[in-house]
Order: C-alpha cells, then sequence, then structure tokens
C-alpha cells in the first residue's frame, strides 16, 4: 500500500518514473529483457547482429542486458580466447534483484560474444549508452577501444561517466567477437537505494541515426518541459496575486505554493532526465524527496481550507509536521526513507478523506476537483499500464495532462467559488428587498428540494458513469481471444453482473512453450473489485514466469492484502500445462472439473484454500494431472453453481458434470456453448446475480 500510494504521489506531483528504461529521443519504453530466471539460453549465448534485425523506428539492435560476469579485476579477463563459461549471467543493470545471486563489491567484469554479419563488418555501428553508473573500460577482441568516465581501481579516483552520446565500434572481420566491460561503481549503496540499480545497459543501433539524437532529444525535452513549467508558474502567480490583493481567501495563498511547488519538481524531472542516470541524479533527487513532501503538504493544506467543518488548528499542524518530516529527509535522505513514503500515505490519504467529507457533506462546487482528481487517476492508470507494455504512449505525456487537469480543476473551484459567493450575495439581497418573509421561507424550502434534487441526480449520474467506465476498464483488461494451441483447444467465456464484477481471466506463453491460465473472482462487486482485478493483472504478469505457481499465489496473496480494501478477497486459480502435464493451484475457488476420456467419468479436483488477499503465507496446495487425448478441464467461478432458479433452486454441478460426460467428440468452444444454454435455460431469462466465467481446455483427440 505505501509502495502504490507513492507511485500515485509521483504521478499527483506530475512527474514521470525516472527508472523507466529508455534511449534519449525516443518517448517508448525499451522491451525488458527477460531474466535469467527464466530465459532459456540455446547451445550458444552468441549474439546474432544482422541488418534485419534493425528495427525500423528505433534503428535500434536490441541486445540482452544478460551478460557474463565476474566480480573482481584481472586484465586477462579482456582476453576473447578466455574460458568463461563458469562466469555467471547476470543483468547488467545490477538491480537489487541481480545482487542478491552474485557477490559484488563495486568492482567486476563483463563479458558478450557477437556474431556480426559480413554486411557490417567494417562499417561504424553506435553504441547507445542508455545507463551507465559508475565508469568503465571497453574492450573489443581483447583490445580497449573507448573508455567511459574516469576509470580507476582507485574508488576516490574515480570519475562517472554522465554522458549518453552514442560511441562509435567497428567490428573487424571476424567470425565471433567479443565484448568486455572493466566497470566499476565505487558508489554502489547510494544508488542501489535510491535509483535501484547499480550497472549500465548498452545497445547498438545506426550510427547516422543516433549521432545527432541526443541534441534533438535535448531540444524536445526542454520544450516540453518550459511550456509545462510556464503553465504551472502562471496559475501560480495568478493566485497568488488574488491572495495578495485579498488576504482573506488564504486558499489562493495555499494553492499558489502548490503550484509553485509542482513547478519546483518539475524543474527537478527536468534535470535528472539530462543527467541521463548518473550520479548527477543522486544529488537532484535527495531535492526531490524534500520537494514531494513539502507540495503534497501544501495539497492537503488547500483541500483543508475548502472544508469549513475542518479545525485550523489540525489542518495547521498536519503542515507543519510536514515540513519537520521534509527537514529531517533532507538531513537523513536514506535513513528515513521509511518515514517519507509514511508522509507520502498520510498526506494523500489525507487529501482523499477531506475529498470524501466534502462530497457527504455535499460542498459545492467539489464534483469539479473531484472530476480532476478523476482525470488525474485515470492518467495514472493509463501511464502504469504504458510502463507495464499494456498500451502505446508516451507516459510522462499522460501524467502531465491529468496533472494540469487537477491543477485547471483546482484554479476552476476557487474562481467559481468566488464568483458564486457573488452572485449568491447580490440574490439575496434583491429577494430580501422584493419578498415578504413567507415568500422568502416558502421559496427557501423550494430552493432546497431543488438542489438536494439535482444533487442526487446529479450523484446517480456521476456512479452510472463511473461504473460503466470501470466496466469498460475491466474488461479491457481481459485477453481479447484465447491462443490457438496445436496440443490443447482452449475456449473461455464470461457473462458480468449488472454491476461492475469482479470476475478475470488470462494467460501468458511462457519461453518452452508451455501456457499458464489464470481464473479469478473478487469477493464483490463495483469500483473496489475493477481495482483488485487490475492488481491482480499486473502481479500475474510480473510473476509468471519468475516463480512456481504456490508462489505466485502467495505473493499475490501479500500484494492485495497490502491494498487494504477492506473485506475485499479473491479467489484465484491456476493451471500450467505443458507437454501433457497439467498442475492446478487453487485459493477460495470451485473445484476443477476434470473429464477423463479412457475412465468416462468426472472428477473434482477439490483444493481447499483462503482467498487471496486473506493470510499471507498461507499453505496453499497444488495438484497434478497427466491429460490424454480426449480429456477435457473445466475451471469457473461460482456464478454458475450458485446461479438461481425461478424456484431460489441453485443449479450445482451434477448437471455440469453431465455436460462433461457428453463431451466426447465436442470441441472446447461447443462445450462452452452447451454450458451457456444450460445457464439460460436454468435462470429463465432472469440477468445473473453474479459473474458468470468459465474456462474450458480439452486435448485433442488422436
Amino acid at each position: 500500500m505505501i509502495l502504490y500510494t507513492f507511485l500515485l504521489a509521483l504521478a499527483w506531483l506530475g512527474g514521470e518514473s525516472f527508472q523507466q528504461d529508455t534511449i534519449p529521443g525516443f518517448s517508448e519504453p525499451i522491451q525488458s529483457i527477460e531474466s535469467p530466471s527464466f530465459f532459456q539460453f540455446a547451445e550458444t549465448d552468441i549474439e546474432v547482429i544482422t541488418p534485419e534485425s534493425l528495427t525500423d523506428e528505433e534503428k535500434i539492435f536490441y541486445i540482452r542486458d544478460q551478460w557474463r560476469f565476474r566480480s573482481g579485476d584481472d586484465p586477462e579477463w579482456a582476453d576473447p580466447g578466455l574460458d568463461d563459461s563458469d562466469w555467471e549471467f547476470v543483468s547488467t543493470n545490477l538491480t537489487q534483484a541481480d545482487l542478491a545471486f552474485v557477490d559484488w563489491s563495486g568492482l567486476g567484469w563483463f563479458r558478450k560474444q557477437l556474431q556480426v554479419d559480413p554486411r557490417l563488418i567494417g562499417k561504424p555501428i553506435a553504441l547507445l549508452v542508455d545507463r551507465h553508473l559508475g565508469a568503465s573500460e571497453i574492450y573489443l577482441n581483447g583490445e580497449k577501444i573507448h573508455e567511459l568516465g574516469e576509470f580507476s581501481t582507485q574508488p576516490e579516483r574515480v570519475e562517472t561517466y554522465s554522458r549518453n552520446q552514442p560511441i562509435v565500434i567497428v567490428f573487424p572481420n571476424r567470425e565471433v567477437h567479443t565484448l568486455a566491460v572493466r566497470f566499476i561503481n565505487p558508489n554502489y549503496s547510494e544508488s542501489g537505494r535510491l535509483l535501484g540499480n547499480n550497472g549500465f545497459r548498452f545497445l547498438l543501433g545506426d550510427w547516422d541515426t543516433h549521432q545527432n539524437e541526443r541534441f534533438s532529444f535535448i531540444a524536445a525535452w526542454t520544450g516540453t518541459n518550459m511550456f509545462y513549467i510556464g503553465v504551472l508558474l502562471t496559475f501560480s502567480l495568478i493566485h497568488l496575486l488574488l491572495f495578495l490583493f485579498y488576504p482573506k481567501e488564504i486558499r489562493n495563498l495555499y494553492f499558489s505554493l502548490f503550484a509553485g511547488g509542482l513547478v519546483l519538481i518539475a524543474y527537478l524531472f527536468y534535470r535528472i532526465e539530462l543527467a541521463n542516470y548518473t550520479f548527477e541524479t543522486i544529488y537532484f533527487m535527495r531535492f526531490m524527496l524534500v520537494s514531494e513532501v513539502l507540495v503534497l503538504a501544501f495539497a492537503t493544506r488547500f483541500t483543508h481550507s475548502i472544508d469549513k467543518e475542518l479545525t485550523p488548528f489540525f489542518a495547521n499542524a498536519l503542515l507543519i509536521a510536514g515540513f519537520m518530516v521534509a527537514l529531517l529527509i533532507w538531513l537523513y535522505p536514506y535513513e528515513l526513507m521509511w518515514l517519507r513514503e509514511l508522509a507520502v500515505l498520510v498526506f494523500v490519504v489525507e487529501i482523499l478523506r477531506s475529498l470524501y467529507l466534502m462530497f457527504h457533506h455535499r460542498r459545492s462546487g467539489v464534483g469539479i476537483i473531484g472530476f480532476g482528481v478523476f482525470v488525474f487517476v485515470l492518467g495514472l492508470v493509463i501511464s502504469i499500464m504504458i510502463n507495464f507494455g499494456f498500451l502505446n504512449g508516451s507516459a510522462q505525456s499522460i501524467n502531465m495532462l491529468g496533472s494540469g487537469a487537477l491543477i485547471l480543476s483546482m484554479s476552476i473551484f476557487l474562481s467559481r467559488d468566488f464568483a458564486s459567493t457573488q452572485k449568491n450575495l447580490e440574490l439575496k439581497i434583491h429577494e430580501i428587498s422584493e419578498l415578504s418573509k413567507m415568500a422568502l421561507e416558502q421559496e427557501k424550502i423550494n430552493k432546497e428540494r431543488e438542489i438536494e434534487t439535482r444533487l442526487l441526480e446529479a450523484e446517480n449520474k456521476r456512479k452510472t458513469s463511473e461504473l460503466e467506465e470501470a466496466r469498460a476498464l475491466q474488461l479491457s483488461m481481459l485477453p481479447r481471444k484465447m491462443p490457438v494451441l496445436s496440443n490443447l483447444d482452449i475456449a473461455v467465456y464470461m457473462q458480468t453482473a449488472t454491476e461492475v464484477g469482479g470476475d478475470y481471466y488470462d494467460y501468458s506463453i511462457g519461453p518452452d512453450n508451455s501456457i499458464v491460465l489464470a481464473l479469478g473472482d473478487v469477493t464483490g462487486h463495483g469500483m473496489k473489485a475493477g481495482i483488485m482485478v487490475a492488481a491482480a493483472k499486473s502481479y500475474f504478469h510480473t510473476l509468471v514466469h519468475e516463480e512456481e505457481s504456490l508462489a505466485i499465489l502467495r505473493k499475490i496473496s501479500s500484494g492485495l492484502r497490502n491494498m487494504n480494501m477492506r473485506m475485499m478477497y479473491m479467489g484465484f486459480i491456476l493451471a500450467h500445462y505443458r507437454k501433457g502435464d497439467l498442475k492446478i493451484s487453487i485459493a477460495g475457488m470451485p473445484p476443477a472439473l476434470h473429464y477423463s476420456n479412457e475412465e468416462n467419468c468426472v472428477n473434482q479436483i477439490i483444493l481447499k484454500g483462503l482467498p487471496l488477499g486473506s493470510k499471507t503465507n498461507y499453505p496453499y496446495k497444488s495438484s497434478n494431472l497427466k491429460l490424454k487425448s480426449g480429456d477435457v478441464v473445466l475451471l469457473m467461478s461460482d456464478g454458475l453453481t450458485e446461479l438461481f432458479n425461478e424456484k431460489r433452486e441453485m443449479l450445482g454441478y451434477e448437471k455440469i458434470k453431465n455436460i462433461l460426460l457428453d463431451s466426447a467428440g465436442y470441441s472446447s468452444n461447443d462445450i462452452i456453448n452447451h454450458l451457456k444454454q444450460l445457464s439460460e435455460s436454468w435462470a429463465a431469462g432472469s440477468s445473473p446475480q453474479d459473474d458468470i466465467t468459465l474456462m474450458v481446455l480439452k486435448v485433442p483427440e488422436n
């Protein structure tokens, strides 16, 4: 929950994740290279580079960031004839996860073998420095060709490389080339804490395209950020002047300080990007840590100033606490990182609580700010999906639009509130002069009824709109179609209930042609169910090929529990199929049904376990099946078995088993259609009270 709210606060402040892998000048994220825990190397780890492997848009030869690695230092390790088969494979990014498996003390060697197409021999190729947190020496076939920064085995004499202009590299005419990097990061402890990685990342690209790319990137990045900073600065100055001319309206001061803080943060993001992830980044990040706390403190004070029912003492105490936390974080940035995240959590929760109370009290005009918050959160969701590769686009632009909408909505609210106050004053004066006391009382009653009716209509319309948008979001997260496999026939069906449901299905195909299928069911409906489904999808695709099934269930359960959704849990089924072997793991879901074609019977696979999010480290169990020709496996949520007919009788399992017993000769899609007909006839036209999700797996008959 703390990590999630930390990301929420960062996007609130209009920033973009500065740990995203990008090449300067390109707005799209670089595709992640698979980690060695699940990447299956071929008989040789030699990478082949051909003109055909050059991407059309970025003009990049993508090479894996998995290199052979050995800690320590020996100049003989640059020799292309060295036998490095006993070296470990590790990501050159040297994240905290990578360092858990290697011996790293700040100095080491990386080696990679390349087979270059003869058409590229002797031609200049750009070596792109995507990230570099130290100094290094680069060797090609045993000869030193470049030095990045000032390399020294004495840490105090190391000067970090801080440029990212392309470096020319020319491959001579030979069959296999050995690229060796002698790398040192004397400050790996600090970079690991603040940046999450300690190493470097190289890519190869077309020299003609990339030699001037850095200057184009700086121009575009500068123009975008200066425009964004200019807009924020305009809002800040306008409302500062409004406060100076009318000091009683102190809300303008808090808003001006909030917008001015965003100006500072936008500038720091600008400098961080130009620093290209070097140790200059750490310098600016120290200011970022303090600025973000202060900006959120002013945003909280602004929301407090809107609600007149909150006591000034509490609001001012929280603001002073924000200054004290900022001071402590400035003095002890590494030791008090937990305090910063806690402060971010408190401020974000307090802002949301204040907005909720204003909605509850029907504070006039608060819907404008609520709309700005909604657009901002929508932008956050979209940017997260872009960073995870589910959508294409610029996460930075989306975050700028979201935070810009938030600032605009706050400014509109203040302007509207001031204008509304003046208009109401004029109206009351006119009514007092024109109407009698009795007419005035009657008019007041009529006005109150009218306002109450309109507010109820607006609230119902807003809730309906949110439910429709949440339903669209839920359906957009589901796969558009299931994969077509030669050894497994898969079909899926979902019928959603009247509200936003919590059913979810997904799949992921592994590098060994295995497939992992997922089916989930959140307890309850509404926006919270949609949020939990989105979180489960992210965890599933992050962990699916890094962990085994039971570990995935435990980690997703821990993540959902940390979201603190208050009595919201999620049943989950994982089915891992590979070469006829099916491993099923169940957490709080109905039993899976297995039809054995050889025995002509249907067996229930019952694995009792708590739903995800209810308890950490729960001992979930799994069951292994050997599927044969004609076998069928049905995975489902409880929506079908708990479907009621007109007599309020539940459907149960027996009728479903009968359909599976008659499945000989049917495809998975035919079985799905028979189950749909069963549900429709049983419900007799009435809408289901819960989502119905069915997933059928059938081994084709020989």
